[in-house]
């Protein structure tokens, strides 16, 4: 019987299109994955930065409150220690014992200006700041955070000059006086009679007075600066609600 020899036909191979096409999906799938996920850290990045923003825009709102407050402080400040000169070297000195010794004990007193950096100090630790890229908003931002470092300068200034004045005023006033007219609660009060120096020479109380004038310039041009602070932060508040849409 006669054989007959079958021939095997292989299915024809696959074409370089087809797998030209495969390396197409595979990296049209990777780049969707990446560009998908990079919209993604987008989004939360610019909600990040809203976020901080808002909490900025309500710290400023508590500094413009606390900076009046300040403002309004140093200038009741300068009015006592314009008085206190005034009594120091006035001829009648000796009929103003208990104002003396009242504005006296009351002139070294200052208060340090605690504003609400919560927000910035979290951005400048988070790494936060990075995301502020509005340019006219970042250079806002630090422009008004470095007025406090000349405001700091002149606070260290009015530590020095308070310093100074105590050494002089223990010549001049009563130590057992100067501390018994300070309350429990720290409240200073008014002598209720006309308590005397410990001298009326006239040189050491124009020394005096001289202490009390560096003071009280140094507290005016605290407040010259943190009124500039005040209109600052209303400023930047603005610019921040108007930048990133917030009132909307």
């Amino acid at each position: 019987m006669e054989t007959h020899a079958h021939h095997l036909h292989k299915a024809p191979g696959k074409k370089w299109t087809h797998y030209l096409f495969e390396f197409f999906m595979l990296f049209l799938a990777v780049f969707c994955g990446f560009l998908a996920e990079n919209i993604r850290e987008h989004t939360v990045e610019r909600e990040r930065e809203k976020q901080f923003i808002r909490s900025l825009v309500e710290d400023l709102g508590g500094d413009t409150m606390i900076l009046a407050q300040a403002v309004n402080d140093l200038h009741a400040n300068v009015k006592r220690m314009d008085t206190l000169m005034k009594l120091l070297t006035s001829r009648e000195v000796k009929d103003h014992g208990s104002d003396l010794y009242h504005l006296g004990r009351r002139a070294s007193r200052g208060e340090i200006l605690a504003l609400h950096d919560w927000t910035i100090q979290q951005m400048k630790n988070s790494g936060g700041f990075r995301l502020i890229r509005n340019q006219k908003a970042s250079k806002a931002i630090i422009e008004y955070y470095n007025r406090v470092n000349f405001i700091d300068m002149l606070n260290k200034t009015g530590l020095d000059e308070s310093d100074d004045y105590r050494k002089l005023a223990i010549d001049v006033f009563h130590p057992i006086l100067f501390d018994s007219i300070v309350m429990p609660d720290n409240v200073i009060v008014r002598p209720a009679y006309n308590p005397a120096l410990l001298t009326y020479d006239p040189v050491i109380l124009l020394r005096l007075a001289g202490k009390v004038s560096y003071i009280k310039n140094t507290r005016l041009a605290l407040a010259i600066q943190e009124e500039a602070m005040k209109q600052a932060a209303k400023e930047l508040i603005l610019l921040l609600r108007k930048e990133y849409h917030l009132n909307e």
